[in-house]
C-alpha cells in the first residue's frame, strides 16, 4: 500500500490535525477502559517531541447532532478525556468552538488544542465540505491514526483530508501498526491458521469469515472455532434447540451459508458441545420481584438438551477443552468477540479460558477490537498477545476486504 506515514512529514513549527479515535467505553462518567487511549500516545509523543503543535480531535459515542439534551450530556463531552491526559504530564487546552480553535491553533503554546465531541456537529456525518474547511483551518498538516473509523465515511476521515495535499497528510503510528499487524492475518502464508470467533451478531463478520475461508491468494484458515451467541445460530441450523433467544431468517441463512462455503473449501467449523445456562423466565421473574437465591443458579446442559426457556451465557467446560485443544494445534490465531457474556458472573469462564488457551499456544496470536480487546485487558492477558486491534468494526472490515484501499474510505481518501 503506498500510504505516506509520519515520520516522512516536517512537524517542526507545524499545526498537527490529529484525528484520533478515542472513542471509550463510559460509565457513570467515568472511563472504563483506557486502551484506545494509550495506543495513542506514542503518535502523540512523537509529534510533540518533533516540535509540532497538535489539535486533537475524535468522537465519543453517538449523540445526535444539535439536540441539546446530548450537547449538554457530560459523559458525550471530550472534557471527560482532560483529567486522564492531565494524569499523565499533557497540557491539554480544551475548545468547543471551532472559530476560537483556529484562533488558537496559531498561539505558541505547548498545550495539546483539544476539539469538542466531533459527532455534537452536523457536519460530521453530512460528508459536508463546509465543516471540513473549518477543521482545517486549524491545521497546516493532516495526521489520521483513528483506525477504528476509517471504515466510515465520517467528513473528518474522508473530506478532511483531501483539505490537504498528498505531502501535507499522512496516517500515523497507530494505523502503520494496525495495517502491518492485521495484514499478517489478512495476508497469512501459514497452513495452520485457525479463526476463533464470538459475539452476537454474524452480519458484522461475514465478510470476514468469506475472505479467510475461500481467498486462493493465500493459505485459509484450517479451522473456525466458533462460541458466543453467534454458534447459537448454526447449532439450530443443525436442527438443535438453543433456548430463549431469537434468531431471524437472515441470521439463520447467514450461518447456513457459511456452513456451506466451509464444506465446499474443506474448512473446519468447530461448535460448542456443552453451554452454560440459565432459565430465562426464573431470571426475568427474579429481577421483578428482586428475588435472589438459588432459583437463578447457571447448570451444564449438553447442547442437545438445552431447554427452550433457557438463557445461554457461557460455553461449557467439555467445550473449553475441545477448543483448547484445536487452539494449541494452532501457529497463527484471530480472535474476535467473546464466548459468553464474559462481564457477568459465571459468564466469564469461557472467554478467560479460550483467552488463556490463545496465549498458551507457541502461535501468532492477533486479538480483532471490539469485546475481544475488551475482555484481554480485564483479565490481564493483553501482554501475552502479540497485537490488540483498537479497531472494531473496522477490523473486521479490513480483512474481509479484497481491495481495503479501494473499500474502505479513511485509506481511499488518503491516495486521492
Amino acid at each position: 500500500m503506498n500510504f505516506k506515514w509520519l515520520k516522512t512529514l516536517n512537524l517542526n513549527k507545524k499545526r498537527i490535525f490529529l484525528r484520533a479515535d478515542l472513542n471509550i467505553p463510559l460509565k457513570n462518567d467515568q472511563i472504563l477502559q483506557d486502551f484506545k487511549l494509550e495506543a495513542i500516545l506514542p503518535t502523540i509523543d512523537f509529534i510533540l517531541k518533533n516540535e509540532g503543535k497538535i489539535v486533537l480531535a475524535t468522537h465519543i459515542g453517538r449523540p445526535e447532532p444539535g439536540n441539546k439534551s446530548d450537547l449538554l450530556e457530560k459523559s458525550l463531552s471530550t472534557k471527560i478525556l482532560i483529567p486522564w491526559f492531565k494524569n499523565r504530564g499533557y497540557n491539554i487546552d480544551y475548545e468547543p468552538d471551532l472559530i476560537m480553535a483556529e484562533k488558537k491553533s496559531h498561539q505558541n503554546s505547548n498545550s495539546i488544542l483539544l476539539l469538542e465531541n466531533l459527532r455534537y456537529f452536523v457536519g460530521e456525518r453530512e460528508n459536508s465540505i463546509k465543516f471540513a474547511e473549518l477543521l482545517a483551518a486549524t491545521a497546516d498538516l493532516y495526521v489520521n491514526d483513528a483506525f477504528g473509523n476509517i471504515h466510515r465515511t465520517d467528513t473528518s476521515t474522508t473530506l478532511l483530508a483531501k483539505q490537504f495535499s498528498p505531502t501535507k497528510r499522512s496516517f500515523g503510528l497507530l494505523i502503520e501498526k494496525e495495517l502491518k499487524n492485521l495484514d499478517q492475518i489478512r495476508l497469512n502464508k501459514s497452513d495452520n491458521f485457525v479463526v476463533v470467533l464470538g459475539g452476537i451478531k454474524i452480519k458484522d463478520k461475514i465478510k470476514m469469515l468469506e475472505n479467510l475461508m475461500t481467498n486462493t491468494d493465500k493459505q485459509k484458515a484450517r479451522a473456525f472455532i466458533i462460541g458466543g451467541g453467534i454458534a447459537l445460530a448454526f447449532l439450530k441450523t443443525k436442527g438443535l434447540n438453543v433456548g430463549n433467544i431469537e434468531l431471524d431468517e437472515q441470521t439463520l441463512g447467514m450461518a447456513e451459508k457459511i456452513l456451506h462455503n466451509a464444506q465446499e473449501n474443506d474448512v473446519e467449523i468447530i461448535l460448542p458441545v456443552d453451554q452454560i445456562i440459565k432459565d430465562a423466565r426464573v431470571e426475568a421473574s427474579m429481577v421483578e420481584a428482586s428475588i435472589v437465591g438459588n432459583a437463578g443458579v447457571a447448570e451444564i446442559v449438553d447442547v442437545e438438551k438445552i431447554p427452550t426457556s433457557a438463557k445461554c451465557i457461557d460455553i461449557g467446560p467439555k467445550t473449553i477443552k475441545l477448543f483448547s485443544q484445536e487452539i494449541k494445534k494452532a501457529s497463527v490465531i484471530f480472535t474476535n468477540g467473546t464466548m459468553g457474556i464474559y462481564d457477568m458472573q459465571g459468564g466469564e469462564v469461557g472467554t478467560q479460558s479460550i483467552l488463556q488457551a490463545i496465549t498458551d499456544a507457541n502461535a501468532l496470536a492477533i486479538v480483532g477490537g471490539g469485546d475481544a480487546t475488551a475482555a484481554t485487558c480485564i483479565f490481564g492477558l493483553q501482554d501475552k498477545m502479540d497485537f490488540l486491534s483498537t479497531g472494531g468494526g473496522a477490523t473486521l472490515k479490513y480483512l474481509g476486504c479484497k481491495n481495503p484501499e479501494q473499500e474502505m474510505p479513511g485509506l481511499q481518501a488518503m491516495l486521492d
